[in-house]
């Protein structure tokens, strides 16, 4: 078995290893990662990362950051844009872009998206310095581009927003099925009810397997073992029960629907809840 590279979790192949990392610029970000206390960052990396590779990021444009800034503050009161990021990886990188952002004087909100390689900031003018986030980011191998997005592809509602509704959607779905059953008979009643099951299975719970598969990967623990351990448990008694005729198949696409939508659901909320902490 290979060994992996300790900051981005690259296989290192024979003589390549640079003290256990599979480059210089690997091992180097992974001493200011830890000089910086930010060591949790390797507990939420969540898949492959792109090796480091010793590459030289593009320097920062302190004069178009600050031609910027000032056209965003010039409306007065808080100033917000939503800038491209490079290098975003992972779950970690989202993680610790946030705790780099938050961390700047006059910040006030920071909101980092994987999907879409972008930073949302909303800071107190005259206190926060874009510039200096900027540097910042480097330094941990992130470039921020200079321009902010135009509005139209700026995110406006998160992934795990849309995650939490359509789950609990297809779930009240799923619970009025329950009470319609009688109307609509038995057989349409449990066809629709598995359908808000597959929905509510791929949109909610999915995502749950997919970040432990790509954690174990990589040979990381993650937290999302729980909730999938949780909900693979609740599908085999389900999926028993009903075999037996002890419930009906309608009433078993409810609970199950149920059950992925309050993990959905308590995740959204921690992340809500963690947001408004860091302000």
């Amino acid at each position: 078995m290979s060994a992996l590279c300790r900051h981005c979790s690259t296989p290192i192949q024979g003589a390549s290893s640079v003290d256990g990392f599979c480059c210089a610029g690997c091992r180097e970000v992974y001493a200011l990662i830890r000089e910086e206390g930010l060591d949790e960052y390797y507990r939420k990396q969540d898949r492959m990362a792109e090796p480091l590779k010793d590459r030289t990021l593009s320097s920062v444009d302190h004069a178009a950051l600050r031609e910027t800034q000032q056209r965003l503050e010039a409306s007065g009161g808080a100033a917000s844009g939503v800038f491209s990021v490079s290098g975003l990886s992972c779950m970690g990188c989202v993680w610790l872009i946030e705790r780099l952002a938050e961390r700047q004087s006059g910040s006030l909100e920071v909101q980092v998206s994987l999907t879409r390689q972008s930073l949302g900031l909303t800071w107190q003018p005259e206190r926060f310095d874009l510039g200096g986030l900027a540097e910042e980011l480097r330094r941990f191998g992130y470039h921020l581009d200079a321009k902010p997005l135009p509005p139209g592809l700026q995110e406006r509602i998160s992934p795990l927003a849309l995650r939490t509704q359509f789950s609990l959607i297809f779930t009240g779905n799923a619970f009025l099925l329950v009470y319609a059953e009688d109307a609509m008979g038995a057989s349409l009643a449990e066809l629709l009810g598995l359908g808000c099951f597959v929905f509510t299975g791929l949109i909610g719970a999915l995502p749950f397997f997919q970040a432990v598969y790509r954690a174990a990967q990589i040979r990381r623990w993650h937290s999302d073992l729980v909730p999938s351990l949780f909900i693979l448990g609740l599908l085999a008694w389900l999926g028993f029960q009903v075999s037996l005729g002890e419930l009906n198949l309608t009433f078993a696409g409810f609970i199950a629907c149920f059950s992925i939508s309050i993990f959905v659901l308590a995740r959204y909320l921690a992340a809500r809840i963690n947001r408004r902490s860091q302000r």
